[in-house]
């Protein structure tokens, strides 16, 4: 399937950023960057983005697609193959040291120093940024009672389970009030009100003018924090532009989710008329489908023929996975 780019250069459609900022010096800019690894030929090739002052920025694609690639190179963790790229001005390839002081970073699988505690180990990376002794202390003390650790600032971290560890790296990240900052599947092992505090301190952290670049392949997070967003597909930008504009791109689709009692095998079904792909997620079968009538009704007579029992049907409208979908004849999160 040939892959084309669309909506390139959307409108600003944040909170914050609004239409009539796009002559905004950016925050965060990268020009056709390039890397890729030899041992298997995946990274990202000819990768351009801006992502202005304020302005929260999604970055999606499929496990392999480049996005930990992008964030590592923007944040001088490695370098490019070719390509440039810039931070509040800063050149991020001659000036590395002045781009980390100016970044915060999130990996997807964060590491620490495991016997030491909570608390040594973000003071660590706080004085590692520059931050005076006193201010980082007060900081940290506060966002560790944001994201509910201060009980815990004092334990060792090799006692921190998978998500407690994840608000650590959450609070590495931001302490240093960072211009740009770079979050790398911030959500995942997240329990509810642990993501409700980050997205609203990512907010917070937009609305006082930094720049989030956000890979998350969450679509509901994408869609309510993201003022634009862009699908990485084996390395290369297939599409950017606001979520609604991406959205409204995807005509003639609808998705449909059958919720089972127990897994079956759903391979017949995806032989349908008007279905194009079957994606599950947990004991969700999620049916990306041409929009014609009675497909409903096909779908659910397929499931119930593989020996499924539907607990809860819903027909939903489009979001960014069936753009992705539609794009590329991939599913964006992998199949489990």
């Amino acid at each position: 399937m040939r892959l084309t780019t669309v909506l390139r250069g959307g409108r600003y459609n944040s909170p914050v950023m609004r239409s009539g900022t796009q002559n905004t010096p950016p925050a965060l800019e990268a020009r056709k960057i390039s890397r890729l690894y030899e041992s298997s030929g995946r990274g990202v090739s000819d990768v351009s983005l801006r992502v202005a002052p304020g302005e929260v920025f999604g970055l999606m694609g499929p496990n392999g697609s480049g996005k930990s690639t992008l964030l590592r190179v923007l944040s001088t963790a490695i370098a490019p193959d070719s390509g440039s790229f810039h931070v509040g001005g800063v050149d991020g390839l001659k000036e590395r040291r002045k781009v980390r002081a100016r970044t915060g970073l999130m990996v997807d699988s964060p590491t620490h120093y495991d016997a030491l505690t909570g608390r040594a180990n973000a003071y660590f990376f706080a004085r590692a940024y520059g931050m005076e002794k006193d201010k980082a202390k007060g900081v940290l003390a506060e966002l560790f009672d944001y994201f509910d650790l201060t009980e815990y600032a004092d334990d060792r971290v090799k006692t921190y389970s998978y998500g407690m560890g994840k608000k650590l790296a959450l609070i590495e990240a931001m302490a240093h009030g960072p211009e740009v900052l770079l979050l790398d599947e911030p959500s995942l092992g997240l329990d509810y009100t642990s993501q409700l505090a980050y997205q609203n301190k990512v907010r917070e952290l937009a609305g006082a003018g930094a720049a989030v670049l956000l890979a998350s392949n969450q679509v509901d997070e994408v869609e309510a924090l993201c003022g634009r967003a862009a699908f990485l597909h084996r390395g290369r930008v297939v599409a950017e532009g606001t979520p609604e504009e991406l959205i409204s791109s995807v005509e003639g689709v609808r998705r449909i989710v059958a919720t089972l009692r127990n897994p079956v095998e759903y391979g017949p079904v995806a032989e349908v008329g008007g279905v194009r792909r079957v994606v599950p997620e947990g004991r969700d079968l999620v049916f990306h489908c041409e929009e014609r009538p009675g497909i409903v009704a096909d779908v659910v007579a397929g499931v119930v023929r593989a020996g499924g029992d539907i607990v809860n049907l819903s027909v939903r409208r489009p979001n960014l996975e069936d753009v992705f979908v539609k794009l590329t004849g991939e599913a964006l999160r992998d199949e489990v």
